[in-house]
């Protein structure tokens, strides 16, 4: 099994601690680092396995089409996914640097996410019209869809992914988050945190997070309406998506009130961009085909919208 893995960051303290955690289990991947500074700044010459790169070398690859991968955000980790592509893994996991392994050592992390992969998600495929007895017509054993697994969405313990407004709220009502192992319904979509995700290769060019952060209107929803994205996809191709395990464990909890300003401009779009996804009929064989269709139906105004369907347009394109 051959798996990569990638990894952004911007604080060298936290690349190093996170690799020291994870280095037995991650020994025998690639590791690729996508250092979020015009060059890359950290010594990380210790490590065989990794391949390290910067907003330099996304400009030298990518040349002109380069501005479609965001600076100063999470989202310049798409430049990963694509170099992970160029390798051609079996599987792809894409992590955050503050997210460490549950047990020391995280023996089994990989395995398991692979162990997802490889099999089917099972999900309800009939409904009962009643309460307390099933009426004819509903079959005895048969009842759940079955479909091959592209996408596992490993989940997370200690800090949650809350948005800013449910952050707050924690702060006065602390509440416990737990997650279930699950497949997501066809038809339905899930909020993808991008923190600790397994993929399948066949979807990278479905995978790309989007244009965010200090030069667009919007930040802090790339993962999740790559998401929205990617489960419209699998719909259509009949593939699974799945959320559970492998959990690991969320260290840092970011600040709220800059979570706050980064999130409010897209919290009111976001009520509506899954429906504009939603409503994109599909006819593509391929992730990248489809990703193209969506790419063009989708009915997004405004100058973001517009320029963010070019860069989704490249996107595809580079791995044509």
């Amino acid at each position: 099994m051959k798996v990569t893995i990638v990894v952004p960051t911007i604080r060298e303290k936290n690349i190093q601690e996170f690799l020291d955690a994870w280095q037995d289990e991650f020994a025998m991947a690639e590791i690729i680092i996508v250092e979020d500074n015009p060059s890359r700044t950290f010594d990380l010459k210790g490590h065989s396995n990794i391949a390290h790169y910067s907003w330099e070398d996304i400009d030298r690859e990518l040349g002109e089409s380069s501005w479609i991968i965001p600076r100063r955000t999470d989202c310049v980790r798409s430049y990963g996914y694509y170099k992970a592509y160029q390798t051609r893994p079996d599987m792809l996991v894409t992590l955050d640097d503050d997210c460490y392994p549950m047990e020391p050592g995280g023996k089994g992390f990989l395995s398991r996410h692979w162990e997802c992969l490889q099999g089917n998600g099972s999900a309800e495929a009939w409904r009962e019209t009643g309460e307390g007895v099933v009426t004819r017509g509903v079959p005895y054993y048969n009842r759940a869809r079955q479909r091959p697994v592209v996408l596992n969405h490993g989940l997370w313990n200690r800090i949650p992914d809350y948005d800013a407004p449910t952050q707050l709220l924690q702060s006065r009502q602390p509440g416990e988050f737990r997650f279930t192992n699950q497949t997501i319904p066809v038809g339905m979509y899930f909020p993808m945190c991008g923190m600790n995700v397994a993929l399948r290769p066949e979807a990278i060019p479905a995978f790309y997070f989007m244009l965010m952060g200090r030069d667009y209107a919007y930040d802090r929803f790339g993962d999740i309406w790559a998401g929205v994205l990617v489960k419209k996809i699998c719909d259509h191709l009949g593939k699974a998506v799945r959320s559970g395990d492998p959990a690991v464990a969320h260290q840092r909890a970011s600040n709220v009130w800059a979570n706050l300003r980064k999130e409010a401009p897209g919290l009111e779009v976001n009520e509506t961009f899954w429906q504009a996804v939603d409503g994109v009929v599909l006819t593509g064989s391929t992730f990248g085909a489809c990703y193209k269709e969506v790419t063009d139906k989708m009915e997004l105004e405004g100058e973001y919208w517009i320029k963010l369907r070019r860069a989704m347009r490249v996107w595809a394109e580079l791995f044509d």
